[in-house]
């Protein structure tokens, strides 16, 4: 994802995108976070409460979490295109984390040295400033009338401006350490999932600007309950936790179990590299004869095991019926396989984690 700056850098030739990206960034990022870190010295908040708030902001980035990936079970899923190896997500992590950690940092101890006075403007004008950088202009190059414009504003602007927003309002009223547990739980929102629901550019704005809205709803309501001892029973952030740790195992547990449309299957072999390789997770769709298409990589049952192969062509019965039949071939196999009857069909692969289904391989093999 382009940024202001490295977008710049790249524009004057002082570097390339992924170097302005990965490299300077980052270290511009800590250097002025060195240089607040020197700025405010000594100096501490007088803040409490953190980790209770910290707490309650980790069970909101749950629960969205939990209702963000669910819906693409309504709406299908797509590979992440910033997740595409784990070399790549781990390289994203400490690219994006360190900076976003580094700029918080920043953020922060400006509004401690800014003081109270005429504290909204200044938190309006940091929010700004900071958040101006986080925005993508690779999008800009496609505006063009007033429909663009409104899909920019909800899909980057929006989302990026009410963020900062809230980011500058938990310097202000939480600490750094609230602050930073929002701000690393969005960084690894994007950055760690392979699959990621199929959003358009209308539902992914308002999810974002949705988690932002709920996080401040939330430490609103409990501003109060916080700064009290007298904590209303039931409502303590640990207890908040525990919920969200027994949903998100309810939720796993019906996904692995083939309650939803969508269910996970391991891949025992090698056939369908480089698309995919042995040992890998993909997510199968469930799926009827009428909705395959030439081209799709579709799971099937045949001889008592499921076979995750490519359709490279459709026929019809020959007796005259109207049945389908559907020709398969592994990508990574010699020869094709023997004609595929639509009843034989389990779904189709929407998508693929690689490498977490090695346990079951190895587990599988020994069993044998």
């Amino acid at each position: 994802m382009h940024r202001v700056l490295p977008a710049l850098l790249q524009a004057m030739g002082v570097v390339d995108a992924v170097t302005a990206m990965s490299v300077v960034q980052p270290i511009l990022a800590v250097v002025a976070a060195g240089m607040t870190k020197l700025l405010l010295g000594g100096a501490r908040d007088r803040l409490r409460h953190k980790v209770d708030t910290s707490l309650m902001i980790g069970s909101v980035l749950a629960v969205w979490f939990v209702a963000y990936f669910a819906s693409g079970m309504i709406v299908t899923y797509v590979h992440n295109a910033v997740a595409m190896s784990w070399q790549a997500i781990l390289i994203n992590i400490l690219t994006y984390g360190v900076a976003a950690a580094a700029i918080e940092y920043v953020r922060y101890g400006i509004m401690m040295v800014g003081g109270r006075r005429n504290i909204v403007w200044l938190g309006v004008v940091v929010s700004l400033v900071v958040g101006i950088q986080q925005l993508s202009l690779v999008h800009l190059a496609d505006v063009h009338g007033g429909i663009d414009i409104i899909k920019l504003a909800i899909s980057d602007v929006l989302p990026v401006v009410v963020t900062s927003l809230l980011l500058t309002y938990l310097a202000v009223t939480a600490g750094l350490g609230p602050q930073l547990t929002f701000r690393l739980g969005v960084v690894a929102a994007i950055y760690l999932p392979p699959i990621i629901p199929k959003y358009d550019w209308y539902l992914a704005g308002m999810a974002w600007l949705m988690l932002a809205v709920a996080v401040y709803v939330v430490l609103d309501r409990n501003r109060d309950g916080v700064a009290s001892k007298r904590r209303p029973r039931g409502r303590h952030p640990r207890r908040a936790a525990d919920i969200m740790f027994l949903i998100m195992t309810v939720m796993l547990v019906l996904f692995m179990t083939g309650a939803f449309s969508y269910r996970p299957r391991v891949i025992m072999s090698n056939s369908m590299h480089p698309v995919f390789s042995r040992g890998s997770m993909v997510i199968v769709q469930n799926a009827t004869a009428v909705d395959v298409h030439e081209g799709d990589i579709i799971q099937y049952e045949a001889h008592g095991r499921s076979v995750t192969h490519r359709v490279i062509s459709i026929d019809t019965a020959a007796d005259g019926s109207g049945r389908r039949i559907f020709i398969t071939k592994g990508d990574n196999s010699p020869s094709v396989d023997m004609p595929v009857q639509a009843q034989q069909i389990a779904g189709i692969i929407r998508a693929q984690v690689p490498y977490v289904g090695y346990p079951t391989v190895w587990l599988n093999e020994t069993v044998k």
